[in-house]
Parts: C-alpha cells; structure tokens; sequence
C-alpha cells in the first residue's frame, strides 16, 4: 500500500486524536473517550468548477407482488427522477425482477429518455422475490465496466422480502462485499411499509453505498441527491479506521453495540473534499497505562484511481492527573457531544432490539430517559423527540427510523470544523451546507414539505396498529 506521504502537500488528509479532557487519570473507575478524525483538504481552485464525473448507474427495481401499489408507484417514480437528472454522458441499465429477472434497458448512455421512461412507467406487479438474482444481474451490467473516470453504483429499490432462490442474507451481503471490492458498489431503497430494514441496510453496508428509505418519491429525492454529491466529490473511498489501545488500555469503537468485531475497526465509507469522517473511542485505563501512547490510530482508503493509501499511525498521549486535577478539568464541549451522539446511537440500538423482542412500554421507557438526557445537541434532542411520537403512532416505521437513523449519528460525513456535533441550531437542513452535511431528525420523509403528524395514541405497552 502507498503511503500517505505519497500524496503531495495540498492534498494530504490529516489524522485528529481530540482528548474530551486534556489529561487522563489512571485506573479512572469510568472509561474516558476520544473522538478520531480524518481529514481531507479543501478541494483544489481547478477543480471546484469541474463537473462531477460521469455515472454508470443501474437500477434494479423489485416488482414482485409485495411491492405493488404505493411501493412500486414510489419505485418508477423515483427512477424516472433519476432518468430525467442524466447527462448524456451517463449511462444508465435498467433491470427489474419478480421471480424472473428482466433486463428492460442493457447499460448504455440515456440517448432514447422519452422511451425508457415509458418501458419503466409500464412495470407491473408480479410473483415472488428473486433478490439476490435481480441485483446480481443489475451488478453483471457494470462488470468489465469499472473505470478511473467513471462513477459505478448499483441502486436496488426493494422491500427486501427476498423469498425465491437465494435468501440467505449473510450470503446475499457476502456477493455484495465482493462486488464493491472490485469496484461496483451497491446502494439500497427500503419502500413500503413492512420492507426488510436489515437485509436492506446489510447490503448497503457491505456494497459501501448508502442505505435510504421511503414512502414515496419525494422522499427518495435528497437521498439520492446527497448519494450522488458524495460520489461526485469523493476525496478518497472505502475508509477505514483501525485503532489499538496503548499497553494496559482497553479500547473501542463506540457507535454499533451489538455488532460483534467491530470494537477496534470501522468501515467510514467515502470522504468527501473539505470535509471528516469520524469515530468516537472509549478508553478504560489501567494502572499500567502508558501516557504517551494511550491510543495508535490508522487509516486504510482508496483513492478515485483505485490506488490503496494508509494514514497513521497517529499517537494520543496525554498528562497523567491526579483525582483533583482530573475532577476540575474541563471537557471539550465538541468532542462531548460527539460522544453523546455515539451513546444514543448504541442505546438506539439497545432501544431498536426491544421493539423486535415486543417489549414496547420498555422500549418507550428507555426513549423517555435519552430525551431527558442533559448531554444532547439540539438535532439529537429532535431526532429523539421525532422517535418517540412515532412510536406512538407506528412501531414498524419507527424500527426502520431508528435502524436508519442511529447511524446518521456515527457514519457518514462531517464537517471539518465539528460545528455539526455542537450546533446549537435544530433546522433539519442549513441551506448553505453541502448537502451530504446536512442533518435531518427523521431519515425516511423529505424535509422539502411538512407533513402534519397525527395526534400521538394513547400510551400503552402492547402493539399499535399501523
């Protein structure tokens, strides 16, 4: 792998290792955290004006039975959007499955619009789900395909009910894996009610793309906006961080509870220009600690060209303390809200699997006690407050809120100058972000119109209906 040093003074990514306090304190009864940082540059002045590169897209849009009426509508309709957006150096396919598979557009630049958009408006609802055939023949458009100059991303809008052929869902994301190893990365859309949330974000985790959901193709919009400013402004790709606690220091990776092997590496996805990507640590120091080596960090990526790169190791050392000095030493207000979110996110999670096990007055419990929470930034506050009315309303759509929404909290894109951790404004979009920075306290509805919310049921501890 090249080394960082290979990249040339303007275009280096910098590691940040962000104490909460200035200092530790041995054998400390509570753990104390970190937050991990990578870097990248502003974008280069001739390049700014440069337009994004071009896209070799395949949608892959389920028309099983499951996803007839509303779903489908939702599904055509947003491919349409898409169809519409091309430039005509794009290339789009276009693959659509039931338990057969149909190739309705082969990967080929948008010259006839008017006549795909008719082929995909005339999809109809059919039988069983062949997932794993349908994305499979989407990917084998791209296949041979893959190049330096060229954006490649498989869209799959689904249910997710894969019910004919191969079902298996660790095997599913294993293919998906090996896909975006070679360069062909797949995205997933979640659409209808009872859509599979874990197969769906599964495949998007493993086909390091984005996972979105939605009722209808408005929904669909900023979603598929934020994936394609985020290609389009890649600094580097398939991020990852890897870090080691220093001798007699126990570290890990806060944000996915209970996901085992994921305590000490991460995959962080694609780092944008002029922006970060983040993890937060948590450090149980032991009397033997080292305090100038409490923590190593490295990163591994890919460049646009495809070149591997590592980063690091970056070191974090700091002052032993005393109880008193420790007590009195104030935290870093960023890197504590940084934190918090990395603690809701995990007891979102603890949250998400007491809705899957019924135990809902538990479940709304738990709810009550973060948004009582004195540590949380005003977008956490409304994301919690987002969560618990919808609780209320619609347990289904609030399992997939939550599954979608914890990780907004830990994954994706940051700001360089973590004002996304400590703002204290709870718009759901800042106009003048970016738009892969901005933060949204529901993840499966627009922003772009206000829906009023029903007036909450009637608390109780059994199941409403939707």
């Amino acid at each position: 792998m090249a080394e960082w040093m290979s990249f040339t003074p303007m275009s280096q990514p910098t590691i940040e290792i962000l104490a909460l306090k200035k200092g530790f304190l041995r054998a400390a009864a509570e753990p104390t955290h970190a937050l991990v940082r990578l870097v990248s540059p502003e974008q280069p002045a001739q390049a700014t004006t440069a337009k994004r590169a071009p896209l070799d897209l395949v949608l892959v849009i389920d028309r099983s039975g499951s996803m007839s009426g509303e779903p489908l509508k939702a599904a055509l309709e947003a491919s349409c959007r898409l169809i519409r957006g091309l430039r005509d150096d794009d290339r789009v396919a276009v693959v659509t499955f039931d338990s057969q598979v149909d190739v309705i557009q082969p990967l080929a630049h948008p010259t006839d619009r008017d006549g795909l958009l008719q082929r995909v408006r005339s999809v109809h609802s059919g039988g069983s789900t062949a997932l794993f055939d349908g994305w499979e023949t989407g990917m084998r458009q791209l296949v041979g395909q893959v190049g330096k100059e060229r954006i490649a991303r498989v869209i799959l809008l689904s249910d997710g009910q894969a019910n004919h052929g191969l079902t298996d869902e660790t095997a599913i994301c294993q293919h998906v894996a090996r896909a975006a190893a070679a360069g062909i990365t797949t995205s997933t859309v979640g659409l209808g009610h009872g859509f599979n949330e874990t197969l769906m974000t599964g495949m998007a985790r493993a086909g390091e793309g984005a996972a979105n959901f939605g009722q209808t193709a408005d929904d669909l919009d900023e979603a598929f906006e934020e994936q394609f400013a985020i290609l389009s402004n890649a600094f580097l790709r398939q991020v990852r961080v890897e870090i080691q606690g220093g001798s007699d220091v126990q570290a890990r990776i806060l944000g996915d509870f209970l996901e085992e092997g994921r305590a000490t590496n991460r995959k962080l996805g694609t780092l944008p220009w002029a922006s970060s990507l983040v993890a937060v640590v948590e450090l149980k120091v032991g009397p033997a600690a080292r305090a100038d080596s409490l923590l190593a960090v490295n990163f591994s990526a890919v460049t646009k060209d495809g070149e591997p790169v590592t980063f690091g190791p970056a070191i974090l050392a700091l002052p032993e303390l005393d109880l008193a000095a420790f007590s009195v030493l104030p935290a870093d207000a960023n890197v504590a809200a940084a934190v918090a979110e990395a603690v809701i996110a995990e007891k979102l999670e603890q949250i998400e699997e007491l809705i899957r096990s019924r135990l809902i007055k538990d479940a709304k419990e738990n709810l009550a006690a973060l948004a009582a929470r004195a540590d949380l930034t005003d977008w956490v506050k409304q994301k919690v407050a987002y969560l618990q009315r919808l609780l209320e309303e619609d347990e289904v759509m609030a399992l997939k809120e939550i599954r979608y929404g914890r990780r907004s909290m830990t994954h994706g894109a940051k700001t360089m100058n973590l004002e996304d951790f400590s703002e204290t404004v709870a718009h759901e979009m800042v106009a003048n972000r970016a738009i892969f920075l901005r933060k949204k306290a529901a993840a499966g509805r627009t922003t772009r119109r206000q829906n009023p919310t029903p007036p909450p049921a009637a608390p109780g501890n059994g199941p409403t209906q939707p």
